[in-house]
């Protein structure tokens, strides 16, 4: 075969790969504008986000910092989109066709790696154009945030991104879906980087929203063009690598894998430590409590995600050792990473209502004989206690590396100013956490109406964004160095309040509507929009 022949054959599908990308293709595209309704909602969708994007935002934030932060926004769609597709042929009944189609196994996940790199090329060329339209906005209105940059500047800038959120694109897809070849065996272990990966945009979020001038070096378009040449390079490795893992690990594992058998993954000590103990767990509230508490214990005790949490315990040591001797620097990235305990109750309550809707174990749990409102209270609390159970033991090694680190970091941080301003700090996240995770339950409401859930959901994208956009105007980097003045602990007393009162009527509006679930699944969706459902009950 000439070299012309091979290279043919490396880059042009085979008709078998073109049949199979148009099969996985249907399941994104009713998320196309097919007709006038649909564009108009993609049309006000972005048009919501550039609203929001110029009220977070504004003119503190640099046409540099807005596009990094798009950038964030696209790395992180097309994580969790790979990573939940991958999650859901696990526990898809449909597997075992999909694997006995006769082709190679390379074309089958090749075809479903290309549909979902192109439905994420969609969402990104989105939010590449709200990206633009801001940075248009504050162009015409000459808004200065440092120094306002020229014409063929911003659209060299505009252009360089452009390329740099094509490389994210497959970046992201691929290492979302390698988690097809992660689920047995020694491959286990590799969900430690995965999950460090899926945990890097939220970290990077709030150092990126602090670089506020256009002066910034290494957000200049010139940098920007090569760190894209890098993601292609990496999008290639990243594609190796998942097809590596699905082809030669995960489509055997997927052959013997039963629908919520992951308790049995590890052999028979897996299943001793998944099985149920025998004790009084107590009636009523305490008994829904440990139900819902009973998930976080045993994926708590998954040796991979002990090890996870062990390194970030060490990581937190280090850090509060070396940090000491920059008080402020260690004070703005705690700042920065406690956006994460706020962001993952919001989506682990988002994710586990709809996983269930979609396994009909919902119809089960609302079956059960106490009132709506407190199985939803009682996930919630388990949820939260479980986070701050977590965050507590990162605290608490953060500031014993402090305490190691000498007389220097003592004296800084033992100051009463320095614990007010820590405390403060805590405390601000905590409430802002509380209230958007509580929000998380709302979302039911949504589903009465398929116009007003589209309509819902620019808005749900940017309560996402809320940790970290709000925590900067509550918590700027000048408080970090000053004492807290008595307005501040006035807002946050207003923020307690708040709290008191948002998430009691959350809880209350999310029981209301929560059944809506069961008739919202992803087959029900396909029904009423005339599509057939390639998915049968296992």
């Amino acid at each position: 075969m000439s070299a012309r022949d091979r290279i043919r054959n490396r880059f042009l599908p085979e008709p078998q790969e073109v049949t199979l990308l148009t099969l996985e293709w249907r399941a994104y595209r009713s998320m196309l504008p097919r007709d006038a309704a649909s564009l108009a909602y993609w049309a006000l969708a972005l048009a919501a986000l550039l609203v929001a994007s110029l009220l977070f935002f504004g003119d503190g934030f640099s046409a540099e910092s807005v596009f990094a932060l798009g950038a964030l926004l696209v790395l992180l769609i097309s994580l969790y989109t790979g990573g939940g597709m991958a999650m859901t042929v696990w526990e898809n009944g449909f597997r075992e066709w999909w694997l006995s189609v006769p082709v190679s196994r390379h074309s089958l996940v090749k075809a479903k790696l290309i549909a979902a790199c192109g439905i994420q090329y969609v969402s990104a060329a989105g939010i590449w154009l709200v990206c633009l339209g801001h940075g248009a906005v504050g162009f015409a209105g000459q808004a200065e945030a440092g120094t306002t940059l020229a014409g063929d500047e911003f659209a060299s800038l505009a252009l360089a991104h452009a390329l740099l959120y094509a490389a994210l694109v497959p970046i992201g897809t691929f290492a979302g879906y390698s988690l097809l070849g992660m689920y047995y065996g020694w491959r286990r272990w590799l969900l430690i980087p995965w999950i460090a990966i899926l945990i890097l945009p939220f970290s990077l979020f709030g150092l990126v929203s602090n670089l506020q001038t256009d002066a910034t070096p290494y957000l200049g378009a010139g940098p920007v063009v090569l760190y894209a040449i890098v993601g292609l390079m990496l999008a290639a490795l990243a594609y190796r690598a998942c097809l590596w893992l699905a082809v030669h690990y995960g489509m055997r594992d997927l052959a013997r894998h039963r629908p919520g058998s992951f308790a049995g993954m590890g052999g028979k000590r897996g299943r001793q430590d998944a099985a149920v103990k025998s004790g009084r767990v107590g009636t009523g509230f305490s008994a829904l409590y440990a139900l819902e508490r009973s998930r976080y214990a045993y994926w708590s005790s998954i040796k991979p995600v002990r090890l996870i949490y062990a390194g970030f315990l060490l990581l937190a040591g280090v850090g509060g050792y070396f940090g000491a001797r920059d008080p402020m620097g260690l004070l703005s990235a705690l700042r920065a990473m406690l956006v994460i305990p706020c962001i993952f109750p919001l989506l682990a309550i988002t994710i586990q209502m709809s996983h269930e809707g979609n396994k009909r174990r919902l119809e089960w749990w609302l079956g059960l004989p106490y009132p709506r409102h407190r199985l939803l209270l009682a996930r919630f609390i388990a949820l939260w206690a479980f986070v701050l159970r977590a965050a507590g033991g990162l605290l608490a090694i953060l500031f014993a590396g402090v305490a190691l680190s000498g007389r220097e970091g003592l004296a800084y941080f033992s100051h009463v100013d320095r614990i007010g301003s820590i405390f403060y700090l805590l405390t601000a996240y905590l409430l802002c956490g509380l209230i958007v995770s509580a929000l998380a339950f709302v979302q039911a409401s949504t589903l009465r109406s398929s116009i007003f859930g589209w309509l819902y959901m620019p808005v749900w994208l940017t309560i996402y964004f809320l940790p970290g956009t709000l925590m900067l105007w509550a918590v700027p980097e000048t408080l970090l160095a000053a004492r807290i003045g008595l307005i501040y602990w006035i807002r946050l007393g207003a923020g307690a309040a708040l709290m008191l009162a948002v998430v009691p009527l959350a809880i209350r509006i999310g029981a209301k509507w929560t059944h809506l679930y069961v008739y919202n699944t992803i087959e029900d969706r396909q029904r009423r929009r005339g599509e057939q459902a390639f998915k049968f009950r296992s």
